[in-house]
């Protein structure tokens, strides 16, 4: 039961947040978008590699591998995962949208420049990402 209304809250929020993304996303500059971009590719990224430590918690009882997001907890779900970064970039979205053109980019480059550290901490430590169609 609570995995379906997480999931149903994801899908509501992301509804909410693709929804209002056109209302002013319009009015950035290319530099803005493509960074915007950027910075959901590397969520993206992140939410896979964190899908592959879920599954290797589930299948191997000594999985070397544990979340470090305080938030999400060492032992997330998947519909966890998917809320949790859902969530943060409306969040972002929104604190974008707040900030003034002048400053944007620069904020843009800084979060971009979070994000990626995330992804190639991860992957050095040996945690891949796996696209399965």
């Amino acid at each position: 039961m609570l995995g379906n209304l997480t999931k149903a809250l994801s899908v509501a929020c992301l509804l909410f947040f693709c929804n209002n993304v056109n209302a002013e996303f319009k009015d950035w500059n290319k530099t803005d978008k493509i960074l915007f971009g950027t910075y959901v590719g590397l969520n993206v990224i992140d939410v896979g590699q964190t899908f592959d430590i879920i599954e290797c918690q589930q299948i191997n009882p000594k999985c070397d591998y544990i979340e470090k997001n305080p938030i999400i907890g060492s032992f997330p779900s998947k519909e966890k995962v998917v809320l949790y970064k859902t969530l943060m970039t409306g969040v972002v979205y929104y604190a974008l949208e707040k900030t003034p053109d002048k400053n944007r980019t620069a904020t843009l480059l800084i979060i971009n420049g979070l994000m990626l550290g995330t992804v190639v901490n991860n992957y050095n430590i040996g945690i891949s990402f796996t696209l399965r169609f």
